[in-house]
């Protein structure tokens, strides 16, 4: 089936909540223990995505009226913050068409480069679209607890798609 994209809502805000967990839950555990995958994977505030939907560019990806995937952009610190997709979509081009459109959004916003902290499970993903590692860090989830992940940047303005 294909899906569509599309800027988020609020009241997408519970699909998108249960989307996230059952993404690090299903596609990030070879990469970390069970621990710190149940610590990320902990339920947020009901208001938690809805604030980051009004505030930030916010992008969900639809299969048959479901969310499967979802993408952030802080366009005032440069930062992708998010891009999840659903274990049933994963590996289809649903999160290359997330980022892509965070990077348009990115583009049309005047950005000359993106940052990001990518799961360990993901860097392959991000320097598939470009991003370069900068360095190893760590993250620290809402909960309080951190996981290992790596500082990645991409350029921009110099062509690059």
């Amino acid at each position: 089936m294909a899906f569509s994209m599309r800027r988020a809502r609020r009241e997408d805000s519970e699909a998108i909540g249960r989307m996230h967990v059952a993404s690090i839950r299903k596609l990030c555990g070879g990469h970390y223990s069970p621990d710190e995958i149940e610590a990320w994977a902990a339920p947020r505030e009901s208001g938690f995505y809805v604030e980051a939907i009004e505030r930030k560019a916010f992008y969900v990806a639809e299969e048959s009226g479901r969310v499967v995937g979802f993408g952030t952009l802080d366009v005032e610190s440069g930062e992708v913050e998010a891009v999840y997709v659903h274990p049933r979509a994963a590996r289809r081009g649903v999160g290359s068409k997330l980022l892509s459109a965070l990077e348009a959004h990115a583009r049309a916003a005047g950005l000359e480069q993106l940052r990001l902290c990518a799961s360990l499970n993901a860097v392959p993903f991000y320097e598939r679209g470009g991003f370069v590692r900068q360095h190893e860090t760590a993250h620290r989830l809402a909960g309080g607890a951190e996981i290992r992940c790596v500082s990645m940047l991409k350029e921009l303005r110099r062509g690059a798609a």
